[in-house]
């Protein structure tokens, strides 16, 4: 079996990782109810690091469209099935689908926020703790972004959470970088980060989801100031 290699940046591999699986399906390379290929050779095949494949494969495995049977996955669900998942991805990042997702991200975050203001140990509050500080030292690596997040979603002891943020926060990386060069933007998030924090180690629960609520109208304040950003156009900066 012998899969197309993969051209791609880096944010956009879980998107562009589903499209070549279903190449593969459609062309026969790969058959539901087969085995996948071994990881090593899928990572090589694909032209994709060993990291970024397992996260497209623990995607897919949340998604239903593959299981684990001991060290090997095997393909459980069709072409289609799996088209349906890769417009989901393509989805979230498009300007008419935004505030359904902002809508989403509340829902989900400020529930997370809350358990994690009853649940998290000092584990993990030194987890959130170490992604902020990694933002710090480099801001413009979007995967501290993720790792802050996961963390709250870690903390709040729900796996089922965990695993949903985990996902979400790999499918729409290339939109958390859009406005991190625009001005004051790392300030504020870094701000809202750090209260986010303060607010979950003290348990305080009200205060923990109100932070949660400010840090996502961050994301909605730029949008609408920079819609061509939004949209993934690069435009001139506006004024304050």
């Amino acid at each position: 079996m012998q899969l197309d290699k993969i051209l791609y940046y880096s944010p956009k591999v879980p998107e562009l990782f589903m499209e070549a699986i279903v190449n593969a399906i459609g062309e026969g390379k790969i058959k539901v109810g087969k085995e996948l290929p071994p990881e090593r050779d899928l990572a090589e095949q694909l032209g994709v690091g060993r990291g970024s494949l397992r996260e497209c494969l623990a995607i897919l495995e949340f998604m239903g469209a593959i299981e684990s049977r001991g060290n090997r996955k095997v393909l459980l669900r069709n072409a289609d099935y799996i088209r349906q998942i890769s417009s989901w991805i393509e989805s979230a990042s498009q300007i008419s689908a935004q505030e359904t997702f902002n809508e989403f991200r509340r829902v989900i975050e400020v529930g997370n926020v809350e358990l994690a203001c009853k649940r998290a140990t000092e584990a993990d509050f030194r987890a959130i703790e170490k992604a902020i500080e990694a933002m710090d030292n480099d801001f413009m690596n979007y995967m501290h972004d993720v790792e802050f997040h996961d963390a709250i979603a870690v903390a709040s002891h729900n796996a089922m959470l965990a695993s949903t943020i985990h996902m979400v926060n790999n499918l729409i990386a290339d939109v958390r970088i859009r406005f991190w060069d625009l001005p004051n933007y790392q300030q504020k998030t870094q701000k809202s980060h750090r209260a986010i924090y303060e607010a979950i180690k003290a348990g305080d629960v009200q205060r923990a989801q109100l932070e949660m609520i400010l840090h996502l109208n961050i994301v909605k304040e730029y949008s609408e100031k920079y819609p061509k950003r939004s949209r993934g156009v690069e435009e001139a900066p506006l004024p304050d």
